[in-house]
C-alpha cells in the first residue's frame, strides 16, 4: 500500500533547473567579459540536471574554462562560482512572479490531491533547505508538506539514496510504501536505489536523460502530462 509520496523540487514541481542554468550563463558571460550570456552554460547544465550545487558548479568551472577569471577569489572557483550563481539567481530568475510562471501545473496538482487524500507528501531536494522553502511558499504549496528534506541535511545527495531514505524515516514509512516523482535520470536512481516506486516526468532538461536510462522502465515515465494520472493509478493500484 502507499502511504507516501516524496517529490523532487527543481525540473519537477517547478523548472527551477532552467532558470539556474540562466543564472550560470549569465554570469558565466560576465565573467569571460561577453556581450551576453555565455549559452554554452545551457548545454553543460543539460548534462548534470538532478545533480547537487557543487557537482554543477564545477562542471561550469571545467567546462567553461572559468578557473582564470575567477582566480582572484579566496575560495576554490567552484565555490566562488556557485556563490555568484546563486545571488544572480535568487535577485533576478527565482523571483515570486518568475518562479510562478515556470511551474508544472500536472506535478502540483498531484501534489496537492494526495495531500488531500490523506497520503503524506513530502519534497526531497539537491537544493539547500533554506532555498527549497522559499520556493515551496512561493507555490503555495509549503503548507501541505509533511516534510522537506534538503542536500544540507545529508551526507550522499542524488544518485545516493540517502535523501529518499532520510525523508520516508521522517514520514513514518516504508520505503515500499512510497512512490518518488522525479524528473531526472540522476533523481530517479537514488530513488530506485532506496527501493522505492518512481514515477519520472520528463522536463525540458531531462527528456533525453530519462530516454537513454536503463533502472526504470519507459512505462514509468511520463513524457505527455496528460499520461500522468494513468501512471499514478496504475502504481497505486499494483501496489495494493
Amino acid at each position: 500500500m502507499i502511504r507516501a509520496f516524496i517529490f523532487d523540487l527543481d525540473g519537477t514541481l517547478v523548472e527551477t533547473e532552467l532558470l539556474k542554468a540562466k543564472a550560470y550563463a549569465a554570469v558565466s558571460g560576465d565573467l569571460l567579459g561577453m556581450d551576453g550570456p555565455d549559452e554554452r552554460a545551457i548545454d553543460v547544465y543539460r548534462g548534470i540536471v538532478g545533480a547537487t550545487d557543487e557537482t554543477a558548479a564545477r562542471a561550469m568551472v571545467d567546462g567553461l574554462g572559468l578557473t582564470d577569471a575567477l582566480g582572484d577569489a579566496t575560495e576554490e572557483p567552484w565555490l566562488a562560482l556557485s556563490w555568484l550563481q546563486m545571488e544572480r539567481y535568487r535577485s533576478e530568475f527565482a523571483t515570486g512572479d518568475g518562479l510562478r510562471s515556470v511551474a508544472y501545473p500536472h506535478a502540483l496538482d498531484l501534489l496537492r490531491i494526495q495531500a488531500t487524500s490523506g497520503t503524506s507528501v513530502a519534497v526531497a531536494t539537491s537544493s539547500h533547505t533554506d532555498a527549497a522553502a522559499r520556493v515551496t511558499e512561493e507555490l503555495g504549496i509549503r503548507a501541505l508538506l509533511d516534510a522537506l528534506v534538503g542536500r544540507d541535511q545529508v551526507t550522499n545527495g542524488k544518485p545516493y539514496p540517502e535523501i529518499y531514505l532520510k525523508t520516508a524515516d521522517i514520514l513514518g514509512v516504508t520505503p515500499d510504501e512510497v512512490v518518488v516523482v522525479e524528473d531526472s535520470a540522476t533523481g530517479l536512481e537514488a530513488a530506485v536505489r532506496a527501493g522505492m516506486r518512481c514515477i519520472a516526468i520528463a522536463s525540458v532538461f531531462s527528456s533525453e536523460g530519462l530516454r537513454a536510462q536503463t533502472l526504470l522502465r519507459q512505462d514509468w515515465c511520463v513524457y505527455d502530462p496528460e499520461t500522468l494520472k494513468a501512471v499514478v493509478e496504475r502504481h497505486l493500484s499494483e501496489a495494493r
